[in-house]
């Protein structure tokens, strides 16, 4: 479509904000825009991983629809964090087949953040399912993940949308989905909410600037969507499918540009 471009895919955190992300790849595929790189940050790294191994998108959206949390979730002493994360490792390794990340069928890239000198961490190498891991422990809420002595969280704290990451893989084209730019309208019920908030919040500056490399931006609107609203899954994946069809002129205009 893209007249030999290269196109990259960035998705951004967001927890169940980030099953839009499902919606938008479904879009961009249906209009045949093929994906030639992807990298995600926080949830954004898990949907782009299942996609990169090869699953089809219904099965990912089936997927998303019906595990339940608890598959994921579990709760620990609070050391360093609420929960261990290693449901989570475990249910990606699982999904993803054990799979390196350099072994996936696209040139694949996750984002975390060294809590030790404060940089951002690109991860391209390695078992994908300990770099999810680290790309989605959000602090206070996972624990930490260690890789190659550093500690690592979520990748949302530094580089909510990864779209420069994308760029610096070879993409000529940038396509960056931010699911958290509008989530402003739903009620801080617990403890989650709060620390996801919070990183929203403190990421939200950093992550304009940034976003500026993006050739197109999608924003799908989950104004009412609560980090948690993992219940929402069908309805949030179709709000991600407009957002990107109202992209499309856009994507279209620059296939001739």
């Amino acid at each position: 479509m893209f007249q030999g471009k290269k196109v990259g895919v960035a998705l951004g955190s967001g927890l169940a904000r980030g099953l839009a992300h499902i919606g938008v790849l479904k879009v961009l595929l249906d209009a045949g825009i093929r994906i030639d790189y992807l990298a995600g940050s926080s949830m954004g790294s898990v949907v782009a991983a299942l996609f990169a191994c090869g699953l089809k998108l219904k099965l990912i959206e089936r997927l998303a629809e019906s595990i339940p949390r608890r598959t994921w979730m579990d709760f620990t002493f609070p050391r360093m964090g609420l929960m261990a994360g290693e449901r989570l490792e475990e249910l990606m390794q699982l999904l993803t087949g054990r799979r390196r990340i350099e072994e996936m069928e696209l040139p694949l890239a996750f984002v975390a953040v060294d809590l030790g000198s404060g940089e951002k961490v690109v991860l391209r190498s390695g078992p994908a399912a300990r770099a999810i891991r680290a790309s989605c422990a959000i602090p206070g809420m996972f624990c930490p993940v260690k890789i190659d002595g550093k500690l690592l969280v979520d990748g949302g704290v530094l580089d909510r949308v990864p779209a420069g990451v994308v760029k610096e893989m070879g993409a000529d084209l940038v396509i960056a989905v931010d699911v958290d730019s509008f989530a402003t309208e739903y009620k801080i019920n617990h403890i989650f909410d709060v620390l996801s908030k919070t990183i929203e919040i403190m990421s939200r500056e950093i992550s304009a600037a940034k976003q500026q490399v993006a050739d197109v931006v999608i924003t799908p609107d989950l104004s009412d969507i609560a980090p948690f609203h993992f219940h929402r899954a069908s309805e949030i994946i179709a709000r991600g499918e407009e957002a990107a069809r109202q992209a499309l002129p856009l994507l279209r205009k620059l296939k001739h540009g």
